[in-house]
Formats: structure tokens, sequence, C-alpha cells
């Protein structure tokens, strides 16, 4: 007879110790923990579970760092002896030649590796200089080794990396892993002390549509959303459950029987200990809450109720049985149109106008006035333009609010062998528009918060390249060239989305084009 709660996945918390200290950890892990269990203690818990449950269930090895473990290879060699498959999450820091060596005998399946941005944000964010760099070395050694049924990296979206996760998908990409696991960082753990670098609506918009957009097509490494949170029509084909006391359980490293390490550790959630009790008999008698989770009463007349069933148990408030936050008004919201009445009120002087308003479901850009003031003075727009301007051309550099890519800063970067309507695109633009990227990100201050609420904090986001406007200054109807198409559908292919902006300096006119069709995308510009 099938069990009714059959157990599939066990994450074992071998250890506490960590030698990272992220700054969107989920939980307080540091390297001065101190490791509880004995390998005989958790070997005779597993003893247990494949007595009376059986070995079909996976072993997540987690922590703390496991691999700060002395005997944990030892220990899962006789796990995998019994008959268990494992695998492990690691921040990859303290992978070796040894190490992947190790690993390998002792019969690990599986591996999941922490990366959290490009090298420099990486670094900082988890407090491990050197540890981006470890983290690169140790993927080439596990790749080339080629034992593990899969390899994964996990990748936890806040404010200060999310615009960097189209360039580091490229770079893990041509590693060649099996899958990138993604989440948001959420409000719990060591996290809570750094809530500035939550996600904002816009953010959250352009996240799950840069991720839908990359698994659009079969030749992409797949990206999976992680269990938390019910994003509904956010994401493409995703199907949202909190499996935590159904199919999944974990052992503390305090030999507590838990529901998952990322819950908060609630006497009422703890089901026992493996010193004192049987697992087994925990789990199948146990997790009553879990089992028969009622609905919190504020989400009784939620539309999403259905498939959210009040959201992830690890931000819930179980003492007052209510979500700690809801992405309801994410879900219902349309980022764009919020940017907009923000952007209007900041400018009550200014008129807005659409140029072009493409079609349905088509991007719209909006350029802001600092950054249209620069785009007059650097084509000369107007009917003072000299004749004998050659063509020109700025890097489009902003952010994304749902349909909406908003530019806040232009960047000159002009080609080589300049004439009337023809210019040579050369890598050193890019080069360009990379090094004022960076410089933009490293001494600017942008909050989608502050601009939709109007207040003067200082959360940083980074800007992203949306594009470039360029002019056609002899050109009586704008229209692409050839060049101008493969240019076109280069940048697409390198930054995941592209807008190409064309005006003709001397009557002012202009155009956008998006997409690997060419459509005509959306344009506001101010009337300054």
């Amino acid at each position: 007879m099938t069990e009714p709660y059959p157990l599939y996945t066990l994450l074992i918390e071998v250890t506490q110790k960590c030698n990272a200290a992220c700054d969107q950890c989920g939980s307080r892990c540091d390297i001065h923990s101190e490791e509880l269990l004995t390998k005989e203690q958790i070997l005779s818990a597993l003893a247990d579970i494949k007595a009376h449950i059986g070995t079909y269930t996976m072993l997540n090895i987690t922590g703390g760092e496991p691999l700060l473990r002395r005997d944990l290879f030892e220990m899962m060699t006789e796990a995998t002896a019994m008959g268990f498959e494992w695998g492990m999450v690691t921040n990859g820091s303290l992978i070796t030649d040894e190490t992947v060596e190790k690993m390998r005998a002792s019969g690990m399946k599986t591996i999941t590796v922490s990366v959290d941005g490009l090298k420099e944000t990486h670094d900082s964010l988890r407090h491990l200089p050197g540890g981006w760099d470890k983290i690169m070395a140790a993927l080439k050694k596990l790749k080339q080794a080629a034992f593990l049924d899969h390899l994964q990296i996990t990748f936890t979206a806040n404010r200060r990396n999310v615009y960097e996760f189209e360039e580091l998908y490229r770079i893990l990409h041509s590693v060649g892993l099996d899958s990138i696991r993604v989440s948001c960082m959420d409000p719990i753990g060591r996290a809570l002390d750094n809530t500035d670098l939550l996600l904002t609506r816009e953010e959250l918009l352009y996240f799950t549509g840069l991720v839908n957009r990359i698994n659009g097509s079969p030749r992409n490494t797949p990206v999976v959303w992680g269990c938390p949170h019910y994003l509904g029509s956010l994401l493409d084909n995703r199907r949202f459950s909190c499996f935590a006391g159904i199919y999944t359980a974990s052992i503390l490293a305090n030999g507590d029987i838990f529901v998952c390490p990322n819950v908060p550790r609630r006497k009422e959630l703890i089901q026992g200990n493996i010193l004192t009790d049987s697992f087994s008999e925990a789990w199948q008698n146990g997790f009553a809450f879990c089992r028969n989770r009622p609905l919190p009463a504020q989400c009784a007349d939620c539309p999403h109720r259905g498939a959210c069933r009040g959201d992830s148990l690890h931000t819930l408030d179980l003492e007052n049985n209510k979500p700690l936050f809801c992405y309801r008004d994410m879900l219902e919201a349309t980022g764009e149109q919020s940017y907009k009445d923000a952007l209007f009120a900041r400018y009550p002087d200014v008129s807005f106008y659409e140029i072009s308003s493409g079609e349905e479901g088509v991007p719209v850009m909006l350029i802001e006035p600092d950054a249209f003031l620069s785009i007059k003075q650097y084509f000369h727009l107007g009917s003072r333009h000299p004749q004998s301007m050659y063509e020109q051309q700025m890097a489009l550099i902003g952010f994304t609010a749902g349909e909406l890519s908003v530019v806040r800063y232009v960047v000159p970067c002009d080609g080589a062998l300049r004439a009337a309507d023809n210019a040579i695109f050369t890598k050193n633009i890019l080069k360009t528009v990379d090094k004022e990227l960076k410089i933009i990100n490293n001494n600017y201050y942008r909050s989608a918060d502050r601009v939709l609420c109007g207040s003067e904090c200082d959360n940083r986001s980074p800007m992203r390249f949306l594009g470039f406007i360029h002019s056609h200054p002899t050109q009586s109807e704008l229209q692409y060239s050839t060049g101008d198409e493969a240019i076109h559908t280069h940048m697409l292919k390198r930054y995941g989305s592209y807008f190409g902006v064309l005006v003709n300096p001397a009557d002012a006119t202009m155009g956008a084009y998006c997409g690997r069709d060419l459509r005509q995308a959306g344009l506001v510009i101010p009337d300054v």
C-alpha cells in the first residue's frame, strides 16, 4: 500500500559552521557555530529510515557549510552503502581537487553551488574575498570529473544582483550546467538585518520576465524557480507547493526532527529529536500542522487562495497564522502604471506624450526628463541642426518596470569611420557601455521605492543597458539599415532584451524598435 506521505527529500543539517556571512542568508550560521551531532548519531537515524521508510528518500546535505565537517565523506560513504542517494548544497569556496575526488568516491550524485551575482557583487554579498573565482574553478573541476547526475547553481535575487543575472546566466550557461535554481531573498535569518535588499515590484516583474524569456528557448540551460513563493501568472509553467512536512523533512544540527531548515525553529513544529525519538515514527505520525494546515483568515476572499494556500511555511507568522508578506499586490498591479503615475507626480510641470504606442503587448520605453535633455543637446535636435552632422550614437541606461523600460542615463559612444548616415560599429562601443555602466552603478543610487513613494532612502539598485539611440541625419523617413538590423539581432542575443531607437535630428522625429521581428515599440518622451 502506498504511504500517504512519502518522504522524498530529507535535509540533514550536518553543521551550522559557515565560513561566509551572507547578507541575504536565511539563517545566521557563522564560523563559531558548533557541530552537535556525531557521525554515529546521524547514521543511526538513517538506519531507522532505511528499515521503516526505505532508501528512496534523497538525502540533501546542508548547513552551514557542509564541507567544514571533517568526517562528512566518511559518513556519506556509509550512507551510500546503505542504499541512499545524496547531494549537497555548498557555497563552493572549499572545493579542491582532493574534495572532488572524495565526492566521487563517497557516491555523491548532485551538487548545488551558490552564486549570487558577478564577481564583485557575489564576494561583497557573501563577505568572502576571492569566493567567486574559487567557485568558477570548482565548477570546471566538477564538470571535468563527470561523476554527478546533476550539477546546479542557485541564485538568490536581491536589489544588488538582480540586474546582473542576464550576464551571469551567459557565463554559467557556457559551463554546461544541468540547471540554475533561482529564488528571491526573503526577510528571514540574517536577511532581516538587510531588508533594503528585498526586491521591489518592478524588480520582481523584470526578474520573472527574464526567467520566462530564458526558458522560452529549448537550447538554454533551464532556470528552475525555488519553492518560495506563489507567483501565479508571473512565471510560465510553474505550479506552487510548499512541501515542508508533506514530502520533505529535516534533521537539524542539534538532532531536532523538523519541517524545513528555512522555517523559523518554533517549538510547535519540532516533531522530536533523533537522540531520543524514532525519525520514522515522527514522520509517519507527526507533522499535523503541515498536513492539515488551516487557511489564514486574510486569505479567505483572495482569488489565488486555491493555488497559494497561504504561501510558504517559512514566511508564515505561526502565532497568528498569517503570511508575513504577500505577493498579491505584485501579481495584480502593473509596475508600468505605478511608475508612470509616480513619475508624472514627480514632474508636475512636465508633459509626457507618446510618439508611438506600439502594438498591444509590445514593450514601451519612457525617457526621463534629464536623459532627454542630454539627448536633445547631443544630437542637436531641431531646425538649427547642422546638415553636415554625421551619424551619432548614445547608449540608453535604466531599468524595467513591468512592460515599461525607463531610460535614466544616456552615454555617448560613437562608431568609427562615421559618415552622413553610416558608422562602423566596433567592440570598443560595448566596452564603453560596460565601463560607464559600472561607473554609474558604483556612484549612484536608485530605488524604485524612492521613485514610487517619494522617499529619499539610499537603497542601491543597479541600472542596466537597455539599448542604443542613433541618428540618421539625412533620412526623411526613419528606417533601419541592413547593418542596423544585424546590430539589433546581435544585441538581442547578447543582452536578452533590446531597444533600438532612431532619430532624425533636423525634424526631431524618433522611432523605437524591439524584439526579434523588429516590431515598433512604444516610445514616451517628455516635453522639455
